[in-house]
């Protein structure tokens, strides 16, 4: 398995243990019919920090929050509220050699379907591998 595909992995099982107002709805690809809210998996990109002897990488993942806007915004910003308490500065060493995470971005907007609010935490990794 690869690298980011690891961290992605990590990051889902840590989401679907941390992240109680979205009772374990955690999709890389969610279907149309998933309940609000819950999280997907957004775009990822990595960007290489390797040095002299030891071969590493900076990952960024995006992981998306949605919920309905009824009756308004709270469920979208509670639940973003606890995607980035249960990632920010956490790590898991025993299963990759990794920095703790960082969130580097966190917005909630309304999104252009009608009656849905999505959040948006970004989150990036040293990893070496």
């Amino acid at each position: 398995m690869g690298i980011s595909s690891a961290l992605q992995r990590l990051i889902v099982a840590r989401l679907k243990a941390e992240v109680p107002l979205v009772s374990g709805r955690v999709f890389d690809g969610p279907n149309e019919t998933a309940t609000m809210p819950y999280v997907s998996i957004g775009p990822s990109y990595w960007n290489d920090d390797s040095a002299e002897c030891i071969r590493g990488r900076v990952e960024t993942v995006q992981v998306d929050i949605w919920a309905s806007n009824k009756p308004d915004k709270r469920a979208a910003k509670d639940a973003t509220d606890e995607v980035v308490a249960a990632l920010d500065g956490w790590e898991d060493t025993a299963a990759l050699t990794m920095h703790p995470l960082r969130v580097s971005l966190v917005r909630v907007m309304d999104d252009p379907a009608p009656g849905v609010i999505h959040g948006v935490v970004q989150v990036e990794a040293m990893v070496e591998g």
